[in-house]
């Protein structure tokens, strides 16, 4: 499926909202329920300093207070040492689990760098 009716149709999620990230962390669970079809996902990040990577990927659940597992082709590329990212990945929102957060691993060096995850989905009635 693709992404239907941009203008009424398509929400956009705030998945991991724009935040200056230090240390590794995992976001709020964000609930799918009521989408479907294709989803873009995208990462956008600014340099985290010297050395600094970030490694995000999205993970899901059944239930929000569960034990979440690795979302199949759910992780973005890592970045690259003081690197700025701004990456989009596409995923079924009707294959994956109820609920989905997004964990993000910092790396390297000293620093830190702001980023956020957002979704671009389509509501299932709209």
């Amino acid at each position: 499926m693709t992404i239907q009716n941009l203008g009424s149709k398509t929400t956009a999620l705030d998945l991991l909202p724009n935040d200056v990230v230090a240390a590794t962390g995992t976001g709020s669970a964000i609930d799918l329920q009521g989408y479907e079809g294709s989803g873009a996902f995208i990462l956008s990040a600014e340099a985290g300093g010297s050395g600094i990577t970030y490694a995000v990927k999205l993970t899901e659940c059944a239930t929000s207070g569960g034990t979440y597992t690795d979302v199949t082709d759910g992780a973005f590329t890592t970045s690259g040492t003081n690197a700025a990212v701004f990456e989009k990945i596409y995923l079924n929102v009707s294959s994956l689990k109820r609920f989905v957060k997004v964990s993000t691993t910092v790396a390297g060096g000293s620093g830190a760098g702001a980023l956020c995850v957002t979704a671009l989905v389509s509501a299932k009635y709209g």
